[in-house]
């Protein structure tokens, strides 16, 4: 049996120099704290799982009542409450807008990726999903692949009818499975999962998804004959066989059972993509929500998600989930309440009834044009301020402690400058540091001049470059023209953090001859501490 020595005894028997082992200082250690739990005691509680069980099933029971159970259908049923408590004079016009809005961005966009889920496009009005719905599908009708017969044209067709029917039930009864997926994770509360879903996983997530993306389209995209414009009146599908979307039905499906056929395959399936759904769900939500301080909640988004595939599973529809893009452009464009999406689903329901025969000539090529352009061409741009007594500066949206200098705009393009997104970085650059471009009559959008009536409140401009991984030779034409239009309202443009690559472009450009060899700092603190201290010497 171990005796118990305090810390000056046991300090006597050592000599001068002598380190006790690590076996007396385990021993020490765990004697003061015994010491510690003995002299200040701990109450050790543990209530058996029935205990705790029977005690929330009284909770419950004592709680329940008519007014607890309108409370708890308002919760999940949030448009109850919204049509309740809905304000027409502030909120219609601009749900109307939005919906419109969304409504008409959804039309071609939802085309073109119902041809990711290797459907026909019209099935990408009625839901949206990901490329692994296409994957499910395929792996799951590889069987009926074998169907098609070339030696008989009519026999060839009816085989593909065949085979695109028989894609269409298993699509259906794939979303069945989605929905039951999500249902059962908000019965049993597991939406807690989502924490989980860190910023780095989303973010490596949405750039594999993008980049899958891209690459499934570049098939149809060359799919199209050079120079082909119009494609209805030329007719170019019967002269130069061109993909278009062809014949499209008029009407809404009829309801219908999904055919339940391949269960144990489509299930497995089934799982991933109702937490993938999930997951981009929820980063949407969550930036909305720190944006408009509300609350999200995990396993309303489960319920919400669940009954929507559940129930669109029985009208020909394939699992739907969050579109990123028209989540923001919604938001983007004013609406106020849940109402707005009433107003896109009218307009929605009024093209697939009435308006569909004007879509049979749209070339494939389109469609995937559709989903590539917007990813490329229209990237971040932000506006930065610094940190107070830090030389680090931050988007000013994300950050609004960052501050902001007198005379001085911060700029940062967050995507390398190249051809395709030349136009957007002109126009949006401008129009930051409040410089507005007139177009005349007649002149192509690249010989847009500035007006030389605008006041402009900034004599400096900052381009942090950080997220330049290259630049080609129409950016670094950009830039310069940028300094040389600058130059003529006595605005200095200045480049930080450039990359050697990107240095090294500027060399080959030969951009330090055409503007300026001191305008490229290495960092952007230390493109601002310049510009103070020249401010401040009068050295404008």
């Amino acid at each position: 049996m171990i005796s118990t020595v305090n810390n000056s005894s046991c300090a006597d028997n050592f000599t001068e120099g002598q380190i006790p082992n690590q076996q007396s200082q385990r021993n020490n250690n765990r004697l003061q704290l015994q010491s510690f739990i003995d002299q200040y005691g701990i109450v050790k509680t543990r209530t058996p799982t029935i205990n705790r069980i029977k005690k929330h099933l009284n909770k419950f029971c004592k709680t329940l009542s008519c007014i607890s159970i309108i409370n708890a259908l308002l919760n999940r049923i949030p448009i109850i409450r919204c049509l309740k408590e809905y304000n027409i004079r502030t909120s219609l016009f601009g749900d109307i807008i939005a919906g419109i809005t969304v409504a008409i961005m959804h039309i071609p966009q939802g085309m073109a990726y119902g041809l990711l889920t290797t459907l026909p496009p019209v099935y990408g009005t009625f839901a949206i999903t990901s490329l692994m719905t296409g994957q499910a599908i395929d792996g799951a009708s590889l069987e009926y692949s074998n169907v098609i017969n070339n030696e008989s044209y009519v026999l060839s067709n009816i085989s593909e009818a065949m085979i695109i029917s028989e894609k269409v039930g298993l699509a259906t009864t794939l979303a069945f499975f989605v929905g039951m997926v999500q249902l059962t994770l908000s019965i049993f509360r597991l939406g807690f999962l989502t924490v989980y879903l860190t910023e780095p996983f989303i973010s490596g997530f949405t750039a594999g998804a993008a980049v899958h993306v891209f690459s499934s389209q570049i098939p149809s995209v060359f799919g199209i004959v050079i120079g082909t414009i119009i494609s209805h009146f030329t007719e170019i599908h019967n002269r130069h066989g061109v993909s278009v979307v062809g014949p499209i039905k008029q009407g809404l499906p009829p309801p219908i059972s999904p055919p339940f056929k391949q269960i144990s395959y489509l299930v497995v399936h089934a799982v991933p993509i109702a937490m993938v759904t999930l997951c981009i769900s929820i980063s949407m939500a969550k930036m909305f929500s720190r944006k408009h301080n509300y609350k999200v909640s995990s396993n309303q988004e489960l319920l919400a998600y669940g009954i929507s595939n559940t129930v669109s599973s029985f009208f020909q529809c394939f699992p739907s989930g969050c579109s990123m893009s028209r989540s923001a452009v919604q938001e983007g464009s004013g609406c106020k309440t849940q109402l707005v999406g009433g107003f896109s689903c009218l307009v929605l329901g009024i093209v697939i009834v009435a308006l569909t025969p004007l879509f049979k000539s749209l070339p494939m090529a389109c469609l995937a044009a559709i989903i590539i352009y917007y990813g490329m061409c229209k990237p971040r741009f932000s506006v930065l301020g610094q940190i107070d007594n830090t030389e680090i500066y931050k988007n000013i949206k994300l950050f609004p402690v960052a501050r902001q200098f007198v005379n001085i705009k911060i700029l940062r393009f967050d995507e390398s400058l190249y051809a395709c997104n030349a136009p957007f970085f002109k126009r949006k650059f401008y129009e930051l540091i409040g410089i507005k471009l007139r177009q005349e009559p007649l002149i192509p959008y690249e010989m847009l001049n500035l007006n030389q009536n605008e006041v402009i409140q900034y004599k400096y401009v900052v381009l942090d470059c950080s997220p330049f991984n290259f630049i080609d030779t129409v950016g670094v034409k950009l830039l310069i023209e940028i300094y040389n239009d600058l130059k003529k309202r006595d605005i200095k443009l200045y480049l930080s953090e450039c990359r050697y690559d990107v240095q090294h472009t500027l060399e080959l450009m030969n951009f330090y001859e055409k503007t300026a060899p001191s305008i490229i700092y290495v960092t952007t603190h230390d493109a601002v501490m310049f510009i103070r201290t020249q401010s401040d010497h009068g050295n404008d």
